[in-house]
C-alpha cells in the first residue's frame, strides 16, 4: 500500500519519531557531525511510512528501517574509508618507487607470502613498476576488469600485511 503524506503530515510524523532517530544514532555510537546519518534516518522513516503507514506494525517497522539504513551507511563509510586508505598507500608507493630504485625487501617478502600469483603480479607491475591497468592486461593477455579484480583482492590482503608490518 502506498501512503502519501503532505508536508505538514510528515513534519508531524517526524516530530513524533525525531527522538527515536537520534536514539538509534546514539545507540550505534555514530558521530554525526554533518547530519548525514540523521538525514538517512529521516529518509528511512519516510520510506517506512510509505510502505507500512497504516499497518499496526508501523512503529516496529520504522525502527527496523531506520536502524538498518544507519547500519548500511556505517558499512558504506567503512568500505570507502578502507578503500581510500589502501589506494592512498598504493599511490604513495607508486610515486615513492618512481623516485628511488630500492624498496624494503623484507616488507615485500612478507606481502608476497600472503598473495596469489595473480595478486602478486598486480603488486609487482602496478605498484613496483608503475604500469597502468591497461598495460598489465595487455601483457597478461586478459581484461582490465580481471586486473582490477587481482588488485582488489591484493589490496584487501595488503591492508592486513601493512597492519602487521607496522605493528612489529
Amino acid at each position: 500500500m502506498d501512503n502519501h503524506l503532505t508536508d505538514k503530515q510528515f513534519e508531524d510524523l517526524l516530530k513524533q519519531y525525531n527522538n527515536m532517530i537520534h536514539y538509534q544514532i546514539h545507540k550505534l555510537f555514530i558521530k554525526d557531525y554533518e547530519g548525514e546519518f540523521y538525514q538517512e534516518g529521516v529518509t528511512a522513516l519516510w520510506e517506512a511510512y510509505r510502505k507500512y503507514g497504516h499497518d499496526p506494525t508501523f512503529p516496529k517497522m520504522a525502527t527496523i528501517y531506520i536502524r538498518s539504513r544507519l547500519i548500511d551507511k556505517i558499512r558504506k563509510h567503512k568500505r570507502v574509508h578502507d578503500r581510500e586508505t589502501v589506494d592512498e598507500y598504493i599511490d604513495h608507493q607508486i610515486a615513492f618507487n618512481k623516485q628511488i630504485e630500492h624498496f624494503d625487501p623484507h616488507f615485500w617478502t612478507t606481502v608476497r607470502q600472503n598473495l596469489s600469483n595473480k595478486q602478486w603480479l598486480f603488486i609487482e607491475k602496478r605498484i613496483l613498476k608503475g604500469y597502468s591497468l591497461k598495460e598489465i592486461a595487455e601483457q597478461e593477455h586478459t581484461t582490465v576488469d580481471a586486473v582490477k579484480g587481482w588488485g582488489q583482492a591484493a589490496k584487501r590482503k595488503l591492508r592486513s600485511a601493512l597492519e602487521d608490518y607496522y605493528t612489529t
